[in-house]
Parts: C-alpha cells; structure tokens; sequence
C-alpha cells in the first residue's frame, strides 16, 4: 500500500500551463490576485457580496450539475479530497490535497482504495446538530450518488462497493483500475452529504447542511442567498468573513451600479467593454483575467434531420469565423477543442485545432449541396441569458456566419431553468449555443459527454468505434500514452463526429475592490477560495 498524506500534493493526470493573467489596479501580471503583501495580517470579520446574473433552480448538489447550484456548494459541504489554491498556485493548477480525508492510500493493484477522516463535525443545525462526521456518511453520499441519474453517477460507474471500515476509514473498491479515479473524487460535484439528507431528513432542493466554511443561512430564489459563518469549521482559524451574499442582478447596469456604490464588493463576471467603463469611475479596481475554464459549443441534435448527416454538421462548423468572435466578444481567448485548452497538454495543440477547424464558407456551401441543401434550410438556435449577455451574442454571431451559407436561423432567449433541466437534457432543440461544465478531466470532456449511453450526451452521438476508444483511454496506466490516444480521439471527433462543436475558449473578467484581499480562485465550481478571502475597510 502507498500513503499519501495530505501535506504531499501529487498532480492529476493534468499538466496545466496556463497561469493566470491577472490585473491588479487595471495593470496585468503574471500571477495570481491576492493584492496583499506577505506580511498583511488577515482581519476578521465583514460580509463579502457577490454580484451574479442567475440563481439555481434547486440546491440539491447531486441531481444539478449547474454551475448557479454548484457555486454555493463549496461554502456549505467538503469533499473527501479537494484542490490545492493559494497565493503560489495557479488557477488551473489540479493538484490534490485533502479536505474530510486527511490521508489516502491505494493498493498495488490500483483496484482499492482507502481514505482517512479527520476530525470535522456538521453545522450546528437540525436534525445534525453538530456531530461529528463518520465514515457511514461518506458511503450514504456515494450510495446516493451513485443512484441518481446525471453526471455524478457517471464519475462513481467503476466503484463495486464502498464500506466504511470504521468510523474513520473509507474503503472504495473498483471494478477495474481506473486512472483518474482520484481526479473524480476531487471533483467539484462530490460534495459529502450527512447520512440525515440521504434518509430525506433534509429538503436538499432548498436546504444545504454540510461541513464547510459557512452555513446557509437564507435562500431567497432568484434574489438573493446568504451564508454566515461556520464557528466549528475544521480548518482553524478560518473562515474570516462573518458571512456572504450573492446578490441576483440580472441586468449588467445594475450589477455594475451596486458595485460602484459599494452595495456590491465583486462581480462574477462581466464583458471588457464594462470593465473599461467600470475603471473610468473606480479606477482602483482589481480586475480577475483568467482564461475560462470551459468552452461555448455549437450543439446540434442528431436525432433530427438534417443534424444527422455529418455533412451539414461540418458545414455549419466551417462557416462560423471563431477568431474574430473571440476577440470581438470576449476581448481575447482561444479556438477550442474537444478537451479544453485549460487541460494544457491534453488538449490539442493550438495550430492543430485551428487546421482542423477551418473557417471556410465557400467549403461549407459545397458540403451543404452535398448533403441536398444547396439553398440552405431553416432551424433554430436556443441561448440563454444565465451566463451573461457574451454567450448571447456568440449566438447571434453563429446565427449570423449561418445566414451567410443559406442556414436561416431563427434565436430563441430559453428562461435557465427550462434550458438547463428541460429543453436541453432531453433534447428539444435543434441547435444550442452555450456553455459547457467546467468540466476537470480529460475522461470528462470526451467520454461523459460523448459515449452513446452517457446521461450527458445530450446530442444523440451513437459511435461505437469513438466508445471503444474511450472506454479504453481511461484504464492506461502510462501517462504519455494515455494523452497521445486522448489526442488521436479528439482528431477522431473533429474529423467523424463534429458535434458539439467546440468553438472558441475566451478570456472573462471578475472586477472586486481592492480592500478584497487573498482573493485566489479556482478553475473549479464550489468557490473554495472564500474560506480565504478577508476585508480590509472599516
């Protein structure tokens, strides 16, 4: 057996490159935003407000993969291990370090393996009380998680049992090895539950009770949530904030509005162009410039005519013109891929992804006579406001580069809740244009979202040469290996699948005051980072 202590931090199978581009005082820099020297000393006290566009339709952390219901759920639960942050650490670094289990240990055969609690007690609220956390809860979470249909379910499908050894020993045994099963456990929706909210004790679509930093104190949805602060978290000394508040704003002008007046101390996301009038009257504004650690995909649903055909699918590719969008929407970013460029080498290099994705009307015209539309044909296009006004007017970009092969697309605005748990899931649509999950793993961006039975296959893609491919990419063993047969698959997708299409991977802005100090994100959901964060304003 091989211990791993929790003080060893060990990479994923991720080699990231990226850093994080920060701007501190309108200035860029090559590291990560903390705007605060070494020897600042954290002060305690205050509430941090975040301004964001949507809310979450439920908070149950294991039937939603939204990144509105995700976003909390690093303030209220803990994970078995988690993802290293800091002042030295870059945003899409992956490297593992332990959150409920201090120690872990894998057998030689790779098939087991066994986590070590520390001591954590749930928040002091019915019907937990405060006790203290055991290894039975860890098995009822993945028990439930691995009930539920969704993605979650898909990251645990290798696991033949889990057994609580003890009280503090936790024991996975695999049907197979299985390489990034660590990184799965890392994940960002493997939040522990109390064995109380897996009896139904807890209404977990509107109430969250969990080990972590802060408590949630209040959720009034679609206007605001509100979390104070855990006096019995296990990490000591921490959190420093005595509570924080999302406040949801819809509109840009009024989220920016709240800022400038100080109603708001950080905005989670927002467009160049505002960032430019923001520091015209704030000028001491620290803006968060990261590369996002997800892409917007063109989804087409080939359960329907003419998505069917590759043809037109390849088409619809070629016509649209991804590095002028980029640069014209987003400020900056990249052409996309099937693994995301935030995966560093995983991804394929960046001249291979632009070749292999040309923008060529002309070739898209030929491609759609071939196919029988030499005249084009009409569809529509669903979007959705939740992530800002950017992924909207990608979409009317899209609609537009379509118009000009013969493809009359009409724009349809979808609420969230109806995109996300309705329309798009269960493939009413013809065309999306959105986000994906920031999703971590390699396996993640090819396998969940394109193996033929996978729940996140929202697509209709049924290839069963590509599932033999993924199902075989995840048990090699050898690092170099499995990334030259990651890469042969994302060739394979580009050239004999083409859905969804991974367009375009752009820069996003997060503007806060400067009296936000250690401020050091993640390129993950749960806002992990806030146990950190502290004020220094009167």
């Amino acid at each position: 057996m091989i211990r791993k202590h929790w003080k060893f931090m060990f990479s994923l199978l991720v080699a990231v490159l990226f850093l994080v581009a920060c701007s501190e005082k309108a200035t860029h820099e090559k590291k990560q935003p903390g705007n605060e020297g070494a020897s600042d000393e954290p002060k305690y006290g205050g509430t941090y407000t975040i301004v964001t566009a949507a809310d979450p339709d439920m908070l149950d952390p294991h039937k939603s993969s939204s990144i509105y219901t995700h976003g909390y759920m690093g303030l209220v639960y803990n994970k078995l291990v988690t993802y290293e942050i800091g002042q030295n650490v870059d945003y899409t670094d992956y490297n593992i370090v332990g959150d409920l289990a201090e120690e872990w240990e894998v057998s030689e055969d790779g098939k087991v393996y066994t986590f070590y609690l520390r001591e954590a007690y749930w928040h002091d609220m019915e019907p937990v009380n405060g006790r203290k956390v055991v290894a039975q809860d860890v098995v009822a979470t993945m028990n439930r998680i691995m009930t539920l249909p969704g993605h979650q379910a898909s990251l645990l499908q290798e696991v033949e049992k889990v057994e609580a050894k003890d009280d503090k020993t936790v024991e996975f045994t695999l049907k197979q090895p299985l390489t990034p099963f660590i990184n799965f456990i890392a994940n960002h929706f493997m939040w522990i539950l109390p064995q109380e909210a897996v009896d139904g004790e807890i209404d977990l679509t509107t109430t969250a009770i969990g080990t972590g930093p802060f408590m949630l104190e209040k959720w009034d949805d679609n206007v605001s949530a509100t979390f104070i602060k855990n006096p019995n978290f296990f990490e000591e000394g921490k959190p420093y904030l005595d509570k924080v508040e999302y406040l949801i704003i819809p509109d840009v002008g009024a989220q920016i509005a709240a800022f400038r007046t100080e109603e708001a101390d950080a905005i989670s996301l927002i467009s160049p162009e505002e960032i430019e009038n923001i520091l015209k009257t704030n000028p001491d504004t620290v803006i968060n410039e990261v590369l996002i650690p997800t892409q917007i995909q063109v989804s087409m649903n080939m359960e329907r005519e003419p998505f069917d055909d590759l043809r037109v699918r390849k088409a619809i590719s070629m016509a649209i013109d991804r590095k002028n969008a980029v640069e014209r929407i987003f400020g900056g970013g990249e052409v996309s891929a099937p693994v995301n460029p935030h995966l560093s080498d995983w991804t394929l290099p960046k001249e291979e992804r632009e070749q292999l994705q040309p923008f060529d009307q002309e070739k898209a015209k030929e491609l759609l006579a071939e196919a029988g539309y030499p005249d084009g044909f009409d569809t529509t296009i669903m979007a959705t406001t939740a992530y800002g006004e950017q992924p909207v007017r990608m979409a009317q970009w899209v609609v537009e580069d379509l118009r000009s092969i013969g493809i009359n697309a009409e724009l349809e605005i979808a609420e969230y809740a109806t995109f996300y748990t309705e329309r798009y899931p269960n493939k009413d649509y013809d065309i999306v244009v959105t986000y994906q999950t920031y999703f971590q793993e390699a396996d993640e961006w090819l396998r969940t979202q394109l193996l033929s039975d996978s729940s996140r296959n929202w697509f209709g893609v049924n290839d069963p040469e590509l599932d033999k491919m993924l199902n075989e990419q995840r048990v090699l063993l050898n690092e170099e290996e499995r990334k030259m047969r990651v890469h042969d698959i994302q060739r394979y997708v580009l050239e004999n699948v083409v859905n969804p299409i991974p367009l375009v991977t752009n820069s996003v802005y997060s503007p806060r005051h400067p009296y936000v100090k250690n401020y050091h994100p993640h390129a993950s959901y749960g806002n992990i980072h806030m146990k950190d964060i502290w004020l220094d304003k009167e």
